[in-house]
């Protein structure tokens, strides 16, 4: 092991979809004041739930996906489920349709950036910088480690290095929930 720091930690965002999530909070607000204006005999408890269903998809589909790059593994966090790769298990980083994580595993797109084209965002302790999809494929490539030479006989223990996938599935209960309890408000408003 060499003894010169990896690269830097860091977080790739989508900051138009971050945008785009401060807006549709804002819209959730002016909603609510409108609902609770405009609500007639409608009972109170029925006016904030379509802003709480648009605040929750904002956060859940919008502000909350990106990629952790730790020191230990990349952390891909979508809307479906977190999915942690230690860097050894990552193959490689394919961007001809967006950013794919490549491994031994079926390669996974992430909800970052479906397409080449998207625009993303490196955040570090120092600042962020606006980036290129191909530009944030380098960012994790960066943190792959070179592949161990094989002139021998395998060793006699293996550390083991994980891929572990964390499914959201309170997140699409919720999504679900709120949808149709949001469709029933906004009919009965």
């Amino acid at each position: 092991m060499s003894d010169s720091p990896g690269p830097e930690p860091a977080r790739i965002v989508a900051p138009g979809m971050r945008t785009l999530a401060i807006v549709l909070w804002a819209v959730a607000v002016v909603l609510l004041v409108l609902g609770f204006i405009s609500r007639g005999d409608t009972s109170v408890l029925l006016v904030p739930i379509p802003s709480i269903f648009i605040a929750f998809v904002a956060w859940a589909a919008l502000w909350r996906p990106r990629l952790l790059l730790t020191p230990d593994a990349l952390v891909v966090v979508d809307v479906r489920r977190t999915s942690t790769y230690a860097w050894r298990r990552v193959t490689g980083v394919r961007t001809k349709y967006g950013l794919e994580i490549q491994s031994n595993e079926p390669d996974r797109r992430t909800w970052i950036a479906p397409r080449p084209t998207a625009r993303l965002r490196v955040d570090r302790p120092g600042g962020s910088v606006p980036v290129t999809v191909d530009a944030a494929a380098a960012e994790v490539l960066a943190f792959v480690p070179a592949a161990a030479p094989q002139d021998g006989p395998p060793p006699a223990t293996v550390t083991p290095h994980p891929i572990v996938h964390r499914v959201h599935g309170w997140t699409i209960l919720a999504i679900t929930i709120l949808a149709i309890a949001a469709s029933m408000a906004a009919a009965r408003l």
